[in-house]
């Protein structure tokens, strides 16, 4: 039998016009309105961090690896998101040597 992940629970309290649009979406879509509203938190964070993610990077205050680590993706993946947001993604030999001692040095 598979295992279930852990939960927390959550209470939040929402304006009732978001309330209708959630139930609006989730009639729509054929879900439950708590699953549309867990759905929707997941895409919601998703998204918050890649745009974290892109800041610091753009701010230069992170590594291009470390970007696509708080954005939860690989460096592949991540060069995508740069590259649809139009964000300059340039990567020295010294970067790349910079970034292979912090991750063995980690190990």
């Amino acid at each position: 039998m598979p295992t279930q992940p852990a939960l927390e629970q959550l209470n939040i309290r929402i304006p009732k016009k978001l309330a209708r649009e959630l139930a609006a979406l989730a009639e729509v879509e054929h879900n439950a309105k708590i699953d549309m509203a867990r759905q929707l938190l997941w895409e919601g964070t998703a998204r918050r961090k890649q745009e974290v993610a892109l800041k610091l990077y753009d701010q230069g205050q992170v590594s291009k690896s470390r970007a696509a680590e708080i954005a939860g993706l690989s460096v592949c993946a991540f060069t995508d998101v740069v590259a649809q947001r139009g964000t300059r993604w340039e990567y020295s030999v010294d970067e790349a040597k910079q970034e292979l001692h912090r991750v063995l040095s980690e190990k």
